[in-house]
């Protein structure tokens, strides 16, 4: 795929980004790590290097957000949409592999009348398109996993996810990750993370820091 497509890929998260969507619920403040909801924040992080994030919320119901490692070999683009039961987002990232195209969606369980118990459960779905680099191949595929949280009090909280992936050409990948946040103050925050990820391209394993701060 050209580098002229992901372009329009990035214009078209734009021009969904500045359209109007359906209204979400105004009055209620959603976990901190909750993947449903929109904010305005830039942050920074060490996973073996230096990472920098950030989002900015356009209102209630739609977000830009971007990441990106210090010498720019990694790095992810896109939009989200906020619905009542959940989110959609459309992304793009990329390394040397591989650069993919993602739309996908969170839905919140206990929004769906789905009793949880005393974690916040979100499972996510989507569909992919893998651009393989350097001789390798492409793939149009799916996912399915899940987001979770555990608060432990006003300040801790456990966080986890999982998830897999299969397309065509073989293609296969899957992930999965723990950790706990720690809220500082209603702006500050800051998380640790294990995780691991296997696909066709490459294995990692990474333990990351990261701090957030809300604007």
């Amino acid at each position: 795929m050209k580098l002229t497509q992901s372009t329009r890929f990035v214009l078209f998260t734009t021009l969904l980004a500045s359209t109007a969507v359906v209204a979400a619920d105004k009055t209620t403040e959603k976990h901190l790590d909750d993947p449903t909801r929109i904010m305005t924040k830039v942050g920074a992080g060490y996973d073996g290097e230096l990472t920098f994030n950030g989002s900015i919320g356009l209102d209630e119901t739609r977000m830009l957000r971007g990441q990106i490692n210090a010498d720019g070999s990694e790095w992810q683009l896109g939009g989200s949409w906020l619905f009542d039961k959940g989110i959609l987002n459309a992304y793009l990232n990329g390394h040397e592999q591989r650069n993919t195209y993602n739309l996908g969606t969170y839905v919140s369980l206990s929004l769906m009348g789905v009793d949880t118990g005393k974690w916040m459960v979100f499972p996510m779905a989507g569909v992919t398109f893998v651009d393989g680099k350097k001789g390798n191949d492409n793939s149009t595929g799916a996912y399915l996993g899940a987001f979770a949280i555990r608060p432990i009090n006003a300040q801790w909280s456990a966080v986890t996810y999982a998830g897999g992936s299969i397309g065509s050409n073989s293609y296969s990948s899957l992930w999965l990750g723990a950790g706990a946040s720690y809220k500082i103050t209603s702006k500050h925050s800051v998380r640790l993370m294990g995780s691991y990820s296997d696909d066709n391209y490459r294995t990692d394993n990474k333990v990351s820091f990261s701090y957030n701060y809300e604007l």
